[in-house]
């Protein structure tokens, strides 16, 4: 499996990401204020109940993968497929751009017999299924609250649209590689051509061949998709049911603090965490660390404003703390213990698989002693004769 020291590195990189957490509400708040808030109205039921929806987020969120595997792996286990899917939440966390989840994923499959095809296929569309998700809630929320949010955030808006269309992009890229032969072609072309550039070869080396296996990659996924196009609905309804639980838990988090927002504003508050990931699709870092965190303070700052807190910003600043650390940290944490069991798991098969060859030795053995021992005596009886 993966390296203990690997694993121990991305742990070193998601405490220096909390340090920089604190050193960023340092700069744009006044801790102590932050505490008093939390001193003045932290509710610990309210808080069990967002862990509950982080719970319920994690596993409504795994069922797409699950399902893609079991649909053509029927003998794998629930548990199995269920841990593998959770491990993402831990290598997503902790690789810039969300990158380092399928990779593991693909290798975890492996260990359970699943083709290097296969699964590349079934991780594609399940990470499909979830941009598609993400887009959706997205272009509803931009066309119900576009208005009010350019006037809440004025000065910022130009960074909500390049988060989106980014995001738009990204999907849109992924449909029609997966749709358009001819579009595959020229994506290839492209890459080709530019990484003939000698400045940009020399930067990156050449990626002809990774975007050409890619684009194959994705053609597979969706002539699978085509195949049974219910399942992969399926998966895209449990990703739109595991995003809307996820956007909740702003709202609930103000409760938290004593700070509850109106529940007039709750599908305001719903859009506010959608345009709060989605305009930070751009930033490199490990959960897109600093950009979220300052999205989420820019998004709610007017929110809790218009609801009359006394200390808007010390507010906001609370809410976003108690945000980032169940959907950042706590869900990091709990893809790492997905991980551990897995990683537990794999080991455990391991020391079975040598146990029975062992006894499969074993026996070979007496086999081999038993009929050197019949030979013997069959030729002693000769000899007797």
């Amino acid at each position: 499996m993966y390296s203990k020291k690997k694993i121990i590195k991305y742990l070193i990189l998601i405490l220096a990401i909390l340090i920089l957490l604190v050193v960023l509400l340092t700069q744009i708040g006044d801790i102590q204020k932050i505490f008093a808030v939390f001193g003045s109205g932290f509710n610990p039921l309210w808080l069990l109940l967002c862990i509950g929806l982080i719970f319920a987020y994690c596993f409504v969120y795994k069922l797409s993968l699950i399902i893609l595997v079991k649909r053509q792996y029927k003998h794998l286990k629930f548990w199995d497929l269920y841990l593998i899917s959770g491990s993402e939440f831990f290598f997503n966390a902790v690789t810039p751009f969300s990158s380092g989840g399928q990779p593991f994923q693909a290798y975890a499959l492996k260990q359970k017999n699943v083709s290097l095809s296969d699964s590349t296929s079934q991780l594609l569309l399940n990470f499909l299924a979830y941009q598609v998700s993400l887009n959706l809630i997205s272009i509803i929320c931009a066309i119900v609250y576009f208005n009010r949010l350019h006037s809440d955030i004025d000065n910022f808006i130009v960074l909500f649209i390049v988060g989106f269309s980014i995001n738009l992009f990204i999907m849109v890229l992924l449909l029609l590689l997966g749709c358009s032969k001819l579009f595959g072609k020229a994506l290839i072309g492209l890459i080709n051509g530019i990484c003939k550039i000698k400045p940009i070869k020399k930067l990156v080396g050449d990626k002809t061949a990774s975007v050409t296996q890619y684009v194959e990659d994705m053609q597979k996924a969706f002539k699978d998709m085509r195949k049974d196009m219910k399942i992969w609905f399926l998966c895209l309804f449990t990703k739109i049911a595991a995003n809307m639980i996820y956007y909740c838990v702003p709202f609930i988090g103000f409760y938290v603090i004593g700070h509850p927002i109106t529940g007039q504003e709750f599908w305001y508050c719903f859009a506010l965490t959608s345009f709060s990931l989605t305009t930070t699709i751009w930033v490199p870092l490990p959960g897109a660390s600093g950009g979220v965190e300052f999205a989420f303070l820019v998004l709610f700052k007017n929110l809790i404003t218009q609801g009359g807190a006394s200390d808007p910003d010390a507010v906001a600043q609370s809410g976003m703390l108690i945000w980032r650390l169940l959907t950042y940290y706590f869900v990091l944490g709990y893809g790492l213990v997905d991980y551990i069991l897995f990683d537990r798991s794999i080991s455990k098969d391991m020391k079975k698989n040598e146990l029975t060859l062992s006894e499969k030795e074993i026996i070979l053995e007496t086999d081999e002693s038993i009929n050197n021992d019949s030979s013997e005596e069959s030729n002693e009886n000769k000899e007797v004769k």
